[in-house]
């Protein structure tokens, strides 16, 4: 059976993938953090080393739902874009290198590194921009909505 093109206009009701708006887990995501979506619930967390948590991008606003039940809000999340992160020891060396997020014992998820993580870290984006030598600009273009695993 032959498929027809259609031949009205029909609204797909899309939207522009730069920021979306994501149901959250019952936690406190803070503003400019790495967030991922725990594959287990479904629901926006502040990324972590947990294996194959989809990164899905930058947190567009701070919202704080630890009093709430998962999904009871949302928070926006930048999926495109460049973004200033935190580091340690970056030099004009780390242009145009991929970061992962750092899961030092002083890191959190803001935090970048050059050094791949032995224990699951993810790439998070590329340096456009060095800073100083505790903050580099990120392009996440590309980088959001992948798995750690599979990050590339």
């Amino acid at each position: 059976m032959a498929w027809a093109a259609i031949s009205q206009n029909r609204d797909t009701q899309g939207k522009m993938d730069d920021v979306l708006s994501l149901k959250m887990a019952a936690v406190k995501i803070c503003q400019g953090g790495l967030v991922g979506v725990a594959p287990s619930t479904g629901y926006l967390n502040p990324l972590s080393g947990t294996a194959s948590m989809p990164y899905s991008g930058v947190s567009y606003e701070g919202i704080d739902n630890s009093s709430g039940a998962a999904g009871d809000l949302e928070c926006r999340v930048s999926r495109k874009g460049a973004h200033v992160m935190k580091c340690s020891g970056a030099d004009q060396t780390w242009l145009q290198q991929e970061v992962y997020m750092d899961l030092g014992a002083t890191a959190d998820n803001a935090t970048v590194t050059k050094t791949a993580p032995a224990n699951l870290g993810c790439k998070v984006g590329r340096v456009v921009e060095v800073i100083s030598a505790t903050e580099v600009r990120i392009s996440i273009d590309g980088y959001a909505g992948v798995t750690q695993a599979a990050a590339s």
